[in-house]
């Protein structure tokens, strides 16, 4: 079987715009919650989010792909790949990419009822009809996944990857599965979402899911007094390879996708199995398909929403796995750092787990205080950890029992 291995990545989230600035920010433990900017939230219940600098960066549904297409170019950049737009087509070449759902863009909306009204007859509609194609298309999550893989060169299999929160890591990983199976030599995987939208954060507060805390308190993952997750937005893009293409052309080889597990629990809509049966189950097959055991894992990624039962669930799914040894396992959810990025999230985790690996650091998990018996884990707190890696994993967990889990290693 043929070994797949990183050789580019980019990102831009809360933490900063590009792979230096985000290194930097999850060593020192940088806060990228902060009160919202992108909207008046004056009477609004939510306060906080992880917003990225707007520098440059269009608001509403064409936000996503711009993100994306950050780092997309720092992802083909760092790969020595041409820049977007400027490769020759490959069959040879794949994408893979998780999008986040549209949001609503109101605006557009009263535009298009007025200019249906004004002229409500079959022919205003034909004049009509090309601008909605027009809108939906720039949202589209296919369609987007489309112009990304085209921009990237890649003339192979597309896909538009959507598992939830799971939807970056299974991106990923069908990646993986088509180097491979030999399908393709390189594949342009990843995930972009942005939710900080009213609506959007609405929908989540209505589960009783989001912290209504300030910035500096709102995301405690594992804390005994979490009160709820804080949406944030992003994108994250690597380049996967097989190591004998990449070897062959001469690519800086960063580290090895070595493993990849899913599942699906089914448990409930938006619950995960209070046991963590589902998350246990792709964290093992991730384990089985690197052929590594516990002991070779030196940090877990934390899924780590902040939820009350989601931190619970996934500390059971660690006992399941690691047994007597749970203890021992350095574990924290950078999702303290920079909020949920929702659709995006477990993508731009990846691009953190492998900076901690190249790196030797174990990022922190911010506003950890008080100890939660049912979270009693080796929660990395108050500081960043050094330590010799040469294996870790990142797990991505969604809505519906949707879960998937990487492990990335050294080359």
């Amino acid at each position: 079987m043929r070994d797949v291995v990183i050789t580019g990545a980019g990102v831009i989230s809360p933490l900063g715009n590009g792979v230096p600035a985000t290194r930097q920010a999850l060593i020192t433990g940088l806060n990228g919650v902060r009160r919202i900017q992108t909207f008046d939230i004056s009477g609004f219940p939510i306060q906080s989010a992880g917003e990225v600098d707007g520098a440059g960066l269009p608001t509403g549904n064409a936000r996503p792909e711009a993100l994306a297409e950050r780092a997309l170019a720092e992802a083909l950049a760092s790969a020595g790949l041409p820049a977007p737009g400027a490769a020759e087509f490959s069959h040879r070449w794949a994408a893979s990419f998780a999008i986040g759902k549209p949001t609503v863009d109101l605006e557009l909306l009263l535009h298009q009822r007025a200019r249906w009204e004004q002229d409500p007859s079959a022919e205003g509609v034909r004049r009509l009809l090309p601008e909605l194609v027009a809108s939906r298309d720039q949202w589209d999550p296919a369609a987007l996944a489309a112009r990304l893989a085209r921009r990237a060169g890649a003339g192979g299999r597309v896909f538009s990857c959507y598992t939830a929160c799971a939807s970056g890591n299974d991106a990923l990983g069908l990646g993986k599965r088509l180097i491979e199976r030999g399908e393709a030599d390189v594949v342009i995987a990843g995930g972009a979402d942005c939710q900080v939208h009213p609506l959007s954060m609405l929908e989540f507060d209505l589960l009783s899911a989001l912290s209504r805390e300030a910035p500096d308190r709102a995301s405690r993952p594992f804390d005994r007094n979490r009160s709820g997750f804080v949406i944030g937005e992003g994108a994250a893009m690597l380049v996967l390879e097989a190591r004998d293409h990449a070897v062959k052309r001469g690519a800086p080889v960063r580290a090895r996708l070595a493993g990849y597990g899913l599942s699906l629990d089914g448990y409930g809509l938006t619950k995960c199995h209070p046991e963590g049966k589902g998350a246990a189950q792709a964290m093992q097959a991730a384990l089985d398909d690197a052929r590594l055991t516990t002991a070779d894992i030196g940090y877990i990624n934390a899924h780590g929403t902040a939820t009350v039962l989601n931190d619970a669930a996934e500390t059971a799914a660690v006992r399941r796995v690691w047994g007597e040894a749970a203890k021992s396992v350095p574990i924290s959810s950078t999702k303290s750092l920079t909020g949920h990025l929702l659709t995006a999230a477990s993508a731009v985790e990846a691009v953190f787990s492998l900076l901690a690996l190249e790196g030797n650091f174990l990022p922190v998990n911010r506003n950890y205080e008080t100890p939660d018996p049912d979270c009693d884990l080796d929660i990395i707190h108050g500081q960043t950890r050094f330590a010799p890696l040469r294996a870790v994993m990142s797990n991505g967990f969604g809505f519906g029992g949707q879960n998937a889990s990487l492990i990335l290693t050294r080359a």
